[in-house]
């Protein structure tokens, strides 16, 4: 049933993912024209009106795709061995976004420049909170699976 908490954490995971892919996840001010904003389309180095972007649109593709799993995982709930592989799938895609958004945070926003003031923003709190929701919709679908076939074995 779409009504088990399962569901309600898998529907948090896709809610922060889209969240992820609305808003910067890093943002380095060096000066008051210079900035560097990562987020998962491009890195881009502003200085004054003119910037130079890298662009790093294969994450925000990965985010998709952990999206699109995450709505098939949860319509999944009638074949819970089939959930918990897709959950198990997303849970990979999003561990790969997520080092690889920090992996460009450390080797391409950091390396500009010295000093500056660093913020964290939104995106990436909400791609940690993805995770830990996707683990949460795991452990209660593994958990109906336990209910479920220990009542089998009554029978």
């Amino acid at each position: 049933m779409i009504q088990r908490i399962q569901s309600v954490f898998l529907l948090i995971t896709a809610m922060a993912l889209a969240v992820f892919l609305g808003t910067n996840a890093y943002t380095r001010t060096l000066s008051a024209s210079e900035s560097v904003i990562v987020n998962p389309y491009h890195v881009l180095h502003k200085v004054g009106t003119l910037g130079t972007e890298k662009p790093i649109f294969y994450v925000a593709v990965m985010a998709c795709i952990s999206i699109l799993v995450t709505i098939i995982a949860l319509f999944q709930y009638r074949n819970r061995l089939r959930q918990i592989l897709f959950v198990a799938f997303n849970a990979l895609m999003m561990g790969v976004t997520l080092a690889v958004t920090v992996y460009h945070i450390v080797k391409d926003a950091k390396q500009v420049g010295t000093g500056g003031e660093e913020t964290y923003e939104v995106g990436i709190f909400a791609m940690i909170i993805a995770l830990l929701s996707n683990y949460i919709a795991n452990y209660f679908i593994k958990k109906d699976e336990k209910l479920v076939r220990s009542a089998d074995r009554m029978r």
